[in-house]
Parts: C-alpha cells; sequence; structure tokens
C-alpha cells in the first residue's frame, strides 16, 4: 500500500456517504427508524409528509403521540415486530381521505454484539403502480432491499473514522454502554486499552502529514489482525486509538497491550522511522461510569508514556484473581454518600474519584495482593492526591478562601504521611494494614475531604467562587 493512499480516501468516502443519504432522504418510499424507547430516531422526507408534518420535527418524539395525532394508528408503525427479524407485509392505511396499500418491511438494526439498538420501517405504497407493474409487491420489496442496504451502509459510515475505517468515538460509546451494562447484569468482565502513537507529532513534522496518516491506517490494520472478533478498535482522535475487549480481565487485557505493543514495535511500519506504541489498560470497575474508566487507562497509558515509551502500564484495580474467578468484595470500603458534595461539579468529581482509589487500595491490601500491585496502586492514589491538591490550592485563592495557607499546610502534612507510608509499604515484608487504613479512612477521607473541606464549600456558592 502507498504512504500516499491514505490521503485520497475522505474524498470518495464523503462522496458515498452523501450519495447514500440523498437516496434514503429523497426516496418516494416511507423510511423512519425508532429507538427501542419508541422515540423516533430518523424519518425521510415522504414519511414526514405523508403525516403532514416537518421531517425534523419528528426525532425526539414518540412514535405512538405522533401517529395518534396523524390519524395514522394502525398501520405504518415500527412497533416492536421488527425486534427479531427482517419482515414484509401488504397492509392498508387510511391516509387523508382514502385507502392506500402498501409493502411494508420492518427490520431491526443491531450493535456489533447483535443486540438490537433499534427498528426501522419501510413502506411503499403499490396500489398506484399495479397499472403499470406486472408485480407491484415484488418490485416495491426489490427496492426496499436497495434501500436497507443503502441504511446500512449509512449506519457504518456514521460510525466509522474516515481515514482509519476504525470504529469512531460515537460507536465506542454505545458500544462501551453495552458492554457496561452486562458487566453489571452478569459479572463479566471488560477491559479497555488506550493506545498512542509515540512521537507521532515527529513523525508529522519531518515527513509530512501523508506519512503519518499512513501509519495510522496501517497501525489499525496491524491491531485488527491481533485482536479477536469480540474486540474493536477505536480512534479516538489523533494518534489515539481505544480497543474494547469483552469478557476480558486485567490479566489478560494486559497480555494483549503486550502483545499489540510488541507487534506494533517489529511490523515495521513505515520506512521512514520506527513507530512505537505507548498502551494504558484499565479493567471496568462496576457502578463507575465510562469517562472516569477511560480516564484510568488514558492515565496508565500517560505512565508508560513517563516511563519511556514502547510498553504498557495497567491500572491496579481488577475485581477477577489470577485464575479468572471473580475476588471477594473487600469486608471495608470507603461510602461516598451525596451529603458530601460541594456543589462545584469538579470538586466532586476529584473527591469521588479518590474515594474510588482508596478503595481500590484498601481492596489490594485487605486480598493480599502481590506487592507490585499494592505499590502500584498506592503510587496512582498518592498521585491524584497530589494533583487534586495543587488544584484545590489554586481554587482557593480564586475565590478568595480565608483559611487557604492553613489548608495548605494540612495538603503538605498529609502528602508527608503518604510519602513515609509509601516508603514504608516498599520496603517491609508485612504491609502495615492498621497504617494504610488509617491514613485513607481518617487522615484523608475523615477528616480532609469530608471534614476541613467543607470549610470552603460556601465560598464556591458566590460570584466570585464559579471556578475550577
Amino acid at each position: 500500500m502507498s504512504e500516499t493512499l491514505a490521503s485520497t480516501e475522505n474524498p470518495a468516502r464523503n462522496a458515498r456517504a452523501s450519495l447514500l443519504h440523498s437516496l434514503v432522504a429523497q426516496s418516494p418510499a416511507l423510511i423512519a427508524i425508532r429507538g427501542n424507547d419508541g422515540t423516533y430516531l430518523y424519518a425521510n422526507e415522504s414519511f414526514a409528509q405523508m403525516l403532514n408534518l416537518p421531517a425534523e420535527s419528528l426525532p425526539g418524539r414518540h412514535e405512538d403521540d405522533v401517529l395518534r395525532t396523524a390519524g395514522v394508528t394502525r398501520t405504518l408503525r415500527i412497533g416492536n415486530g421488527a425486534s427479531v427479524e427482517i419482515t414484509h407485509n401488504e397492509e392498508e392505511a387510511v391516509v387523508g381521505l382514502r385507502s392506500r396499500r402498501f409493502l411494508v418491511t420492518r427490520f431491526p438494526l443491531r450493535a456489533g454484539d447483535g443486540e438490537v439498538i433499534a427498528s426501522g420501517m419501510i413502506a411503499t405504497e403499490i396500489g398506484a403502480r399495479a397499472g403499470t407493474i406486472a408485480n407491484p409487491a415484488e418490485y416495491a420489496e426489490a427496492r426496499h432491499a436497495e434501500l436497507l442496504h443503502a441504511l446500512e451502509q449509512m449506519e457504518r459510515l456514521a460510525y466509522t473514522d474516515r481515514l482509519t475505517g476504525a470504529w469512531n468515538r460515537r460507536h465506542l460509546e454505545d458500544a462501551a454502554l453495552l458492554e457496561m451494562s452486562r458487566a453489571e447484569r452478569h459479572g463479566h468482565a471488560v477491559s479497555l486499552l488506550v493506545l498512542d502513537v509515540d512521537h507521532f507529532k515527529e513523525i508529522n513534522d519531518q515527513f509530512g502529514h501523508a506519512v503519518g496518516d499512513y501509519v495510522l491506517v496501517e497501525l489499525v490494520r496491524c491491531i485488527r489482525g491481533d485482536i479477536r472478533r469480540a474486540d474493536t478498535v477505536t480512534r479516538w482522535g489523533g494518534e489515539e486509538f481505544i480497543v474494547l475487549a469483552p469478557d476480558t480481565a486485567l490479566r489478560e487485557a494486559e497480555q494483549l497491550a503486550q502483545k499489540l505493543c510488541a507487534r506494533v514495535a517489529e511490523a515495521q511500519l513505515s520506512s521512514a522511522r520506527p513507530v512505537t506504541i505507548s498502551v494504558g489498560v484499565a479493567e471496568y470497575h462496576c457502578g463507575e461510569g465510562f469517562e472516569h474508566w477511560l480516564a484510568r487507562a488514558d492515565r496508565a497509558m500517560y505512565r508508560a508514556k513517563d516511563n519511556g515509551r514502547n510498553r504498557v502500564v495497567a491500572d491496579p484495580y481488577s475485581a477477577f484473581a489470577g485464575d479468572g474467578t471473580r475476588q471477594a468484595c473487600s469486608p471495608v470500603e470507603l461510602v461516598w454518600r451525596e451529603s458530601y458534595r460541594s456543589g462545584n461539579d469538579r470538586v466532586d468529581r476529584q473527591h469521588h474519584q479518590l474515594f474510588e482509589h482508596a478503595n481500590r487500595l484498601l481492596h489490594a491490601v485487605m486480598s493480599h495482593a502481590p506487592r507490585a500491585e499494592v505499590l502500584e496502586a498506592m503510587e496512582v492514589l498518592v498521585e491524584d492526591i497530589t494533583a487534586h491538591f495543587a488544584e484545590e490550592e489554586q481554587l482557593h485563592d480564586a475565590i478568595g478562601f480565608p483559611a487557604r495557607e492553613a489548608h495548605a499546610a494540612e495538603h503538605g502534612r498529609l502528602l508527608a504521611q503518604a510519602a513515609r507510608l509509601f516508603e514504608r509499604v516498599r520496603q517491609d515484608a508485612d504491609l502495615p494494614i492498621a497504617e494504610v487504613f488509617q491514613f485513607l479512612a481518617y487522615d484523608v477521607v475523615a477528616q480532609h475531604l469530608v471534614g476541613a473541606d467543607r470549610q470552603y464549600f460556601h465560598y464556591l456558592e458566590t460570584p466570585s467562587g464559579n471556578h475550577m
């Protein structure tokens, strides 16, 4: 493949997407798609005109309400009948003042794992064509097959990155939410791998964007050659990619990341210079949001960069033991409560994150995890505490918090204690469990986050306190 080929793909792809959209939007067939909650996601002009409504007014409105208002309540309804397979039926509908006969095709739209995420309908009036076409129903069904293919292609184009053909953010977010739901319901593991091309800016600056684009295209090709069919690769932005690995706990995900890291280094993706990647790995923690899960993997990736690049770093949390069995929950856990909120979204997210990372460390200590895992969990927590304290001190200056100097001094004391405890854990054969719990549960959480931090919360409510 030529290194300049990638740069020529966008115009053709854009033209194809435009043609497909025009085919569907301007088709005389009535076309509509609704989500599983019953609200319309899409309707073309022909469908909207039949209802005497603007097409742009339909998305977000419930199908029952729209059809009841339009007086078309028994037919031309997508309903839930398309949740299993494609069906073709001849149906009569009273539209306006006369009865019309339609061939109606109903179909499901499925996510990558086969789960139905929406349902659609294509309807073509066949009574009016009976005098000019030998078999109007057969003719309409053939046209519906063409439209279905166009819809499928539109869906794929909407979910894929134009340059590399990898999935895009929209698809990853939808797929991740489905996997998170499976994890919550059935206890399945699922992991994210965040991959970033090392020194990519230098590649663009030295050899041009055409070479940079070629490297990204070949990187996706390389990744797809080493992941399972159930795994997906997404271009998140720029030179950053994400692999979503269902039914994969942390240790297996880390092994996959090591394999990808080595394969990319060996693949010689460009003749211009060696190409390597840094990878961060995080297993989903039930109850956390997608953004937080992704942030853990992203931070791990940046630690891989800081440690020299061309390597893998994993966030230490895992709900599964090395043999694949689910580990028992720790009998000790710090519980985040709504009463702890400050009213400032950024402060609350950081506090909540500190609770979660403190719990991961407690779990590692209480479950007698390997020393390296405990040290990694503690390092992540101390990094988060340090970053939060620094940002909080800037906030105190901005809002004019009177006790900011004393608060900063308390930050210094807690960080010094964290450094001493970290050194103790690193050197002692027996982990000081009591001291770890005292520091996390009492000193940081009970005394500082829940106690001392409340002293500045009401300053956030003033006009000058709208910061962070």
